[in-house]
């Protein structure tokens, strides 16, 4: 578990103290990069390759800056069909910044990954922001005056984010509803989340989002579709309301950090 932390203007005193908030995610390392435009930082937690090898914020072939929270599974699959790719540290994090180099956005197809990470292009002033296709590794963002922010964990970004210390409404009723929350939004005002395989580019220039990339899981199974299961799945999962409606103790959603020390939604049941 490492940590990515950045923000769209010169400002490496506010990433020093995300990185502190979510130091728990890397004991090996952190490391702060910026220029007048971007300041990107990281936590280190080293699993493939010497932790000194894998420094992150990560310089690419092409002078581009990437900082990744994630393993590539099929890493060694991919130097084999990759010969020109020169690995001189033993770490994914190489081959993910060679490759998006070399393919761009498309290299993400090619991995079978947990990753978020988040990918400036110095010549294009882009960002790019990714997450997995199982949406193992979180990315949480929000777009701000300032441009745009975003880590790994919300906490260190509440400050940032004006009104986020307020409840959305529509996430927590997605959630105390049907007991999941599919949106891009989370519970706290602002603050949004790359859903399981998307991919946004943010273009710095003029302080939008350009483009979104989205990888779908597609189910290989040859089991043919059989609607009484369906009937009978669908009734389960229907159910799960009604047993908090029929409930008679008082039930609420709590959000697990240090600014929150009572439930900030509560459902007489």
């Amino acid at each position: 578990m490492c940590g990515i932390y950045g923000i769209t203007e010169y400002n490496p005193e506010f990433i020093k103290q995300f990185i502190e908030v979510c130091k728990h995610r890397g004991p090996d390392g952190s490391s702060i990069w910026h220029n007048d435009k971007i300041t990107l930082g990281h936590n280190l937690l080293s699993i493939m390759g010497e932790p000194g090898n894998a420094t992150q914020p990560w310089t690419t072939p092409k002078g581009n800056k990437l900082v990744y929270n994630g393993e590539i599974f099929n890493y060694y699959e991919l130097k084999e069909k990759y010969k020109e790719f020169t690995d001189t540290s033993g770490c994914d994090t190489e081959l993910l910044a060679w490759g998006l180099d070399k393919f761009g956005l498309s290299f993400i197809d090619e991995i079978d990954s947990m990753h978020g990470f988040a990918y400036y292009e110095v010549d294009k002033n882009t960002l790019t922001l990714s997450r997995d296709h199982a949406g193992v590794k979180p990315v949480y963002y929000a777009l701000i005056k300032e441009g745009l922010v975003f880590g790994s964990e919300i906490k260190g970004m509440l400050d940032k984010v004006p009104g986020s210390r307020k409840q959305d409404e529509l996430a927590l009723g997605c959630m105390t509803t049907t007991g999941i929350n599919p949106l891009r939004n989370t519970f706290f005002t602002g603050i949004k989340k790359l859903l399981a395989g998307e991919t946004i580019v943010y273009g710095l220039d003029n302080k939008t989002l350009v483009k979104t990339k989205r990888i779908f899981i597609k189910p290989n199974s040859n089991k043919k579709f059989n609607a009484e299961e369906f009937r009978k799945m669908a009734q389960q999962v229907s159910n799960i309301p009604r047993l908090y409606r029929d409930s008679s103790t008082r039930n609420g959603t709590s959000i697990p950090d240090d600014n929150f020390k009572r439930p900030i939604f509560k459902s007489q049941c």
